[in-house]
């Protein structure tokens, strides 16, 4: 194989499949990526952990055709190091890889393409091609409930539900549960289950942008998107998302509405003086304001109102405040609304429409 390649283009490709390359495994092959030609004009890059693949298509000069696997970390520090402009890539018989320009020269030894693991091609039938904002914007109003607690596995991701040209994304860690439900009006008769791990979800996230569509297409126990010239696999999570519907509230006795970034700020600002041994900051509701404490024995408190606009009963609970903040920097609204039933019950957190966030409450000292 030989290629003339322009830096930048061949740097962002490596980039955009590295958070799929294995670090950390026993086989050398997966803290490789492959490189091979396709066509005339064309490269393509993939990178897997067996977990997740991302192949990454990017135009170049290809002078002979061939394919090579080449450590992931090496030749990205290599070519970000190189200057401005082309160079040439050459793999020789031998599996050795050649990588210079008019002034530098490196050789890296390889592995042949036959070692590395296959990665499932996408269907053409039975796919879901929705907008990358949408998409985006429910993993990340979704994705920061999920538990990392990894003897709960199935929680371990999050749940994507499409049926009834609806979609429905659910993430839970048993103290928090984070739903959004979108309506889509494209989906015709499509219809999925997944549960997709974090990792995928992370990954996903760097990939999609504000502009164009994401195709979705399920494949066995895998699941492929499609984002312009990048492709991600991913394997599912197996087992049963617990039923989530049963988690909402179905009473509301008091609602409280108050600015998102007062309220945001304000919690932040109490979480200061919370510590291991009183963890809650304090939440007074009462008519027209939203009194916020945090109250530590060896730190000191701290106290502030917030004006809030309350209908009902006043109530006085406590909370996690990560929690709170997890919802509040990702919510994406000027007023947010908050309702409660009683001290030991949930609380349910709402702003935009469709979307809705569910967290326990804390005993307070």
């Amino acid at each position: 194989m030989k290629l003339r390649v322009e830096k930048e283009s061949f740097l962002k490709a490596i980039g955009s499949i590295s958070g799929a390359v294995s670090q950390r495994s026993t086989m050398q092959i997966l803290s490789n990526i492959l490189i091979e030609t396709v066509g005339k004009g064309q490269v393509r890059l993939t990178g897997t952990d067996l977990e997740l693949g991302i192949v990454c298509t990017t135009s170049t000069e290809v002078l002979e055709e061939g394919s090579i696997t080449i450590p992931a970390k090496k030749i990205h520090d290599i070519i970000k190091e190189l200057p401005q402009g082309a160079f040439e890539l050459v793999v020789a018989k031998n599996n050795t890889v050649t990588i210079k320009n008019e002034k530098s020269y490196f050789k890296l030894v390889g592995l042949p393409k036959d070692d590395f693991p296959k990665l499932p091609e996408p269907q053409k039938e039975s796919s879901l091609e929705i907008e990358q904002k949408q998409l985006k914007e429910c993993l990340n109003l979704t994705n920061f409930a999920v538990s990392h607690d990894e003897t709960r596995y199935v929680l371990n991701g999050v749940l994507c539900l499409v049926e009834g040209k609806a979609m429905k994304i659910v993430a839970t860690d048993g103290r928090r549960l984070a739903y959004v439900k979108k309506e889509l009006p494209g989906a015709g008769n499509f219809k999925m289950e997944a549960i997709i791990p974090t990792k995928t979800v992370q990954e996903l996230g760097k990939i999609l942008g504000e502009q164009g569509t994401v195709k979705i297409t399920p494949v066995g126990n895998q699941i492929i998107f499609s984002v312009g010239e990048i492709q991600l696999i991913s394997r599912l999570i197996e087992g049963h998302f617990p039923n989530y519907e049963q988690v909402i509230p179905k009473e509301e006795k008091v609602t409280a509405k108050l600015d998102c970034q007062k309220f945001l700020s304000a919690v932040r600002r109490a979480s200061l003086l919370t510590s291991p041994e009183a963890q809650a900051v304090k939440l007074d509701v009462t008519k027209n304001k939203l009194l916020i404490s945090s109250r530590s024995p060896n730190l000191g408190e701290s106290r502030e109102e917030v004006d809030s606009e309350v209908k009902g009963d006043d109530i006085v609970i406590g909370f996690n405040p990560s929690y709170l903040i997890d919802v509040l920097r990702n919510i994406g609204v000027e007023t947010v609304e908050v309702s409660f039933s009683n001290p030991d019950k949930p609380a349910v957190m709402r702003g935009k429409e469709g979307y809705l966030c569910v967290i326990m409450p804390m005993q307070l000292n």
